[in-house]
């Protein structure tokens, strides 16, 4: 038997939700691929692979698990339905394949997704202390000759005689155990495929107690990461962005997502609050490439040493939980916060110059349609982008048990029907309320979000138009001309509706790159043909050139922070480049030089 294992991690493809289109990993993967590369102590040494389905396309179970040893599956609850779907088929075409589920979804629910996933280990929480010893005795034990074993590991759900078992952890584990995360086994990350930015974990866990949120239950306290482990990490992000797998803007900076637990402690937390306060102190010149992104309470505008340091740190966009403008509704879900004050912290960290986002919840128990329509008013006053998401039960959350669930066509969830997951996305109610049917708040949710001003909606769009452009350039003939040229004028429809809400500036900036874009699928149209004939090595010169122009659009976060002009540049200059390259395929396939190459 060698001793060398194969493993294989998935993320499956999401169904909705903020970042999706970005393919921004979750940590959970890359921390336990560390974990496994660095046991040393048991029987097997093991081979990893990460594969993020956002990000390099759906996995065939049958396939791309051949000569695979073990699969471990992690899901948010809209991607539920294809975890348990890939753990399934997984299970139905390699029997002996050991396959572990994990994550918020399916640690609270292991009943569920032993059921729906035919799993043989179920992980509660987390999970990097364990990992390695747990697929050693699944690797080592067969099935009905394991269970004793079982019985001793901390932490997990198996079956023994169609019944679940679950064992119990005691105490939490080093947030640092893994040091680093593992980027280099994600699948295809090359420089031709860079993500779109790197990811950092400072922190697990919270000091509040929303009870709409999952981060309470699933990373238990709040344990900061030691301060040379956060160090070496931002180091980490540094080398990999030299390396080009993380995309870096013409500014030179690489986007930086700090991952959503609360990274900044509220200045009532004073201990962790001083603590943040000296770390960020200690960032500078470890951060100076980095255009960073992170979550944190609207009390940073509170505490304006704290927030001018996180400045000074490039931590320059502000994920802010404002959630509604109703105090009724800010008491009901424990959201330690108070209209009035919000407010003013609010303008004081935009008069601070950094890019606030206010994600917002509506649906709440105190709230109206009218009062809804008066959040959207408020918030888009107060902060620069916003987010929506209606009220949605989640798994370890006291809304789980007390609101009543719906099946998809809106009516009462009965007994054996399993959760409409692929509608949890925040888009819709997907519990039963007096006041909104499902469709009602499909309705209701269009109205309030027409009304924000979402970045994410318009490169998450362009995101997909483009990236669904690249996984097709292997094609040849009219079919591929055709389809650039259909791609880049809905690239010019999502670009010129988007000009209205923002501003007369922001209007002239989506008219004139509307522009540009139209102007180059005009061409696009003229070439379909000669693509079909063009080389392969030009062909991925242009499919270069779209990546550029993809990433471009995908990082308006940064730039039109600092106004359009700078972004118009960018991206008039990337279709200047792309352009060119067409019209030289043009010259390449005229009749006249192919006769004198003959």
């Amino acid at each position: 038997m060698s001793r060398i294992k194969r493993v294989v991690m998935v993320q499956p493809a999401s169904a909705g939700g903020n970042f999706e289109y970005m393919a921004i990993p979750r940590q959970g993967m890359l921390f336990l691929s560390t974990a496994l590369g660095q046991w040393e102590d048991g029987p097997f040494l093991y081979e990893r692979e990460i594969w993020f389905e956002d990000r390099c396309g759906l996995m065939d179970p049958d396939k791309d698990l051949d000569g695979v040893d073990v699969l471990l599956v992690t899901a948010l609850i809209n991607e539920a339905p294809r975890a348990y779907q890939i753990a399934r088929y997984a299970k139905l075409h390699h029997p002996n394949l050991v396959t572990i589920g994990g994550g918020p979804q399916m640690g609270p629910l292991p009943e569920e997704a032993f059921a729906m996933g035919n799993f043989d280990v179920i992980v509660q929480r987390e999970a990097e202390d364990i990992v390695a010893p747990l697929c050693d005795l699944l690797l080592t034990h067969p099935a009905g000759a394991r269970e004793a074993y079982l019985e001793k590991v901390p932490g997990i759900s198996f079956r023994r005689d169609g019944q679940v078992v679950q064992t119990r952890r005691q105490g939490l584990v080093d947030p640092a155990f893994a040091e680093l995360p593992d980027f280099r086994s994600i699948k295809d990350l090359t420089p031709q495929h860079p993500m779109p930015g790197g990811v950092l974990e400072t922190v697990r866990g919270c000091t509040e107690k929303c009870t709409y949120c999952q981060v309470i239950q699933q990373f238990l306290g709040y344990r900061m990461i030691p301060q040379e482990t956060e160090i070496k990490r931002l180091k980490q992000l540094q080398e990999l962005a030299a390396d080009g797998l993380f995309h870096t803007s013409r500014n030179g900076k690489v986007n930086v997502f700090i991952s959503d637990d609360l990274h900044t402690p509220p200045l009532r937390a004073v201990k962790y609050r001083n603590e943040r306060l000296e770390r960020l102190k200690n960032w500078q010149g470890h951060t100076d490439d980095m255009y960073m992104i992170c979550q944190a309470r609207a009390e940073i505008g509170q505490d304006p040493e704290l927030a001018q340091a996180m400045y000074d740190a490039n931590i320059r966009m502000l994920y802010l939980g404002v959630e509604s403008n109703n105090a009724a509704n800010l008491l009901a879900v424990n959201k330690r916060q108070e209209v009035g004050q919000m407010e003013t912290d609010l303008r004081a960290l935009n008069e601070m110059d950094f890019s606030v986002v206010a994600m917002t919840i509506i649906g709440l128990p105190y709230d109206t349609e009218e009062d809804i329509m008066n959040l959207a008013e408020w918030v888009t006053q107060h902060s620069r982008y916003q987010t929506a998401n209606l009220l949605t039960p989640l798994p370890a959350t006291s809304n789980w048990d007390s609101l009543t669930p719906l099946n998809e066509y809106g009516e009462l969830l009965q007994e054996g029907e399993m959760r409409p997951y692929h509608l949890y996305t925040g888009r819709q109610f997907v519990h039963y309320d007096e006041r909104w049917s499902m469709q009602e708040s499909r309705e209701l949710f269009d109205r309030y979000s027409a009304k924000l001003t979402s970045v994410d909606n318009l490169y998450g769009r362009i995101f997909r138009i483009l990236r669904s452009y690249r996984l097709r350039l292997a094609a040849t003939g009219r079919d591929l001309g055709d389809s650039i040229s259909s791609h880049f004028s809905e690239a010019s429809d999502t670009l010129r509706s988007w000009s209205d809400p923002v501003s007369i500036t922001g209007k002239e900036f989506g008219q004139n790159i509307s522009q540009r874009v139209d102007e180059l699928a005009d061409t696009l149209k003229t070439v379909s043909q000669p693509l079909a004939n063009t080389r392969r090595d030009l062909a991925e010169n242009i499919n270069s050139k779209v990546n550029e122009l993809t990433d471009a659009l995908k990082t308006m976060s940064d730039p039109v922070s600092a106004g359009s002009k700078d972004l118009a540049d960018n991206i008039s200059g990337r279709i200047n480049e792309l352009s060119e390259m067409i019209n030289g395929v043009l010259v390449e396939s005229s009749p006249r030089r192919r006769t004198a190459k003959e």
